[in-house]
């Protein structure tokens, strides 16, 4: 955001970390559910085995796998709506025209 538009007021700064946490946690979360070695579909192996019902990680991973295409969708809009913000509010007048 500085190299595109200049010093960047704080608000937006706050609201540019906000926004990267998020979509580190997204990735992070769905990203679990279509790798098959990972804990989260390990755990539910394990919790299935427990209570008799038969289940293959691959199957479960692969459950997962349209979810986790519609979230990449919707939260691709969201980051771009919010880039799109961003550059209504300081790209025409560039952050240092910007009253603080």
């Amino acid at each position: 955001a500085e190299a595109k538009y200049g010093d960047v007021p704080e608000e937006d700064r706050e609201e540019i970390r906000a926004q990267a946490a998020a979509a580190d946690n997204i990735g992070l979360f769905f990203g679990e559910d279509i790798f098959v070695a990972v804990g989260a579909i390990l755990l539910m192996k394990g919790f299935f085995d427990q209570n008799g019902i038969k289940a293959d990680p691959i199957s479960m991973a692969l459950w997962g796998l349209p979810t986790a295409i519609f979230v990449f969708i919707v939260h691709s809009i969201r980051l771009r709506l919010f880039d799109r913000k961003l550059d209504r509010k300081l790209g025409k007048t560039g952050s240092k025209d910007v009253e603080k």
